[in-house]
C-alpha cells in the first residue's frame, strides 16, 4: 500500500512537471540564481566575512597607529630632555 502511494506521488509529480515544464524551468533558473548569490564568490556569506575581516584589519591598524605615536613622542622627549635620555641609558646599561 505505501509502494501504491509512492508511486501515486511519483507519478503526480511527473506529471506536474510535464504539464508546467515552463513553471519547473523558472523555478529552477531562479533557485541556481539564488544560491549562486547567497553561497558564490561574491555571495552574501562571502561579503560577510570579508566585511568582519576589514573591520578586525582596521582595529589592528589602530592599534598600530597608536603604537607609533607613542614612540614618536618618546623619540621626541628623547630629544628634548636630557634627563628621559639619562634614564634610557641607564636603563639600558644595567
Amino acid at each position: 500500500m505505501e509502494t501504491e502511494k509512492k508511486d501515486g506521488l511519483l507519478k503526480k509529480a511527473a506529471r506536474f512537471i510535464k504539464y508546467n515544464s515552463r513553471f519547473v524551468l523558472v523555478i529552477i533558473f531562479f533557485t541556481g540564481l539564488i544560491s549562486l548569490a547567497v553561497f558564490g564568490n561574491k555571495g552574501i556569506l562571502q561579503r560577510f566575512r570579508l566585511e568582519a575581516e576589514k573591520k578586525d584589519l582596521e582595529n589592528q591598524l589602530n592599534e598600530e597607529y597608536k603604537k607609533s605615536e607613542a614612540l614618536r613622542k618618546e623619540i621626541e622627549d628623547l630629544k628634548t630632555s636630557d634627563e628621559k635620555m639619562e634614564k634610557v641609558a641607564r636603563k639600558n646599561t644595567e
